[in-house]
């Protein structure tokens, strides 16, 4: 069965002695309060919540590979799945290298109708989201960081919805408290790392989110 409704809806389904097991699939915020209501009567919740996910950059990655990775996961629907890019983490020795090709390809990125397959970025799906956005921008200033390429909400012929954004670019430290949370919009955050992939893993690890990471190298080992 296809069952749509909001918030109340699901409060039901969580609190169902008939449904087993609920999946749900949102914010953190809505995992703990399904998680919860579940458990209380003994049932079984499966939850896929936020994502803070990483690639790192080894000094052996074939760049050819790099760029057309991550610049999809970091703006492939706008920086709205679970399993966006959030953090890029770049050994120092070719740090600016990968720095520059990424600025580069950020400026040739075509923003418009989802439909249309010459564009490779849709909207936001909604005017809050475009604020917490544009938000995020700002406290990633406020901590110091240095945003490389501003995102900003598009106005115009074909954006009069007011949800399309550009996407962002912002060098930081993986401490900062923005860098900490999900931003669910196109905002990459980069950062060095230094010595073995050890500790670049280390940072990768250092958020409370999961989901998903990986790691661009030639070297095996």
């Amino acid at each position: 069965s296809l069952v749509i409704g909001g918030a109340d809806l699901g409060i039901k389904m969580t609190n169902d002695k008939r449904v087993p097991l609920v999946s749900a699939t949102g914010s953190t915020r809505m995992g703990r309060a399904v998680g919860e209501a579940v458990a209380k009567r003994l049932g079984k919740s499966l939850l896929e919540l936020g994502g803070n996910n990483a690639i790192i950059i080894a000094p052996s990655a074939d760049l050819k590979l790099v760029l057309p990775g991550v610049v999809f996961g970091a703006v492939g629907t706008s920086g709205q799945r679970c399993t966006s890019t959030r953090r890029l983490i770049i050994h120092d020795s070719i740090y600016d290298q990968v720095k520059d090709i990424l600025v580069k390809a950020y400026s040739q990125i075509k923003i418009g109708n989802p439909l249309d397959e010459s564009n490779h970025m849709g909207p936001l799906i909604d005017k809050d989201a475009v604020n917490t956005y544009l938000s995020a921008i700002e406290k990633v200033k406020a901590e110091g960081g240095k945003v490389l390429i501003e995102g900003k909400q598009l106005t115009g012929e074909g954006y009069d919805s007011g949800c399309y954004v550009s996407p962002s670019i912002a060098e930081v430290e993986n401490h900062y408290a923005i860098v900490q949370h999900e931003t669910f919009a196109p905002l990459l955050y980069i950062m060095k790392y230094t010595g073995d992939v050890s500790n670049a893993i280390e940072l990768q690890n250092s958020v409370d989110q999961g989901l998903s990471s990986s790691i661009f190298t030639n070297n095996i080992r």
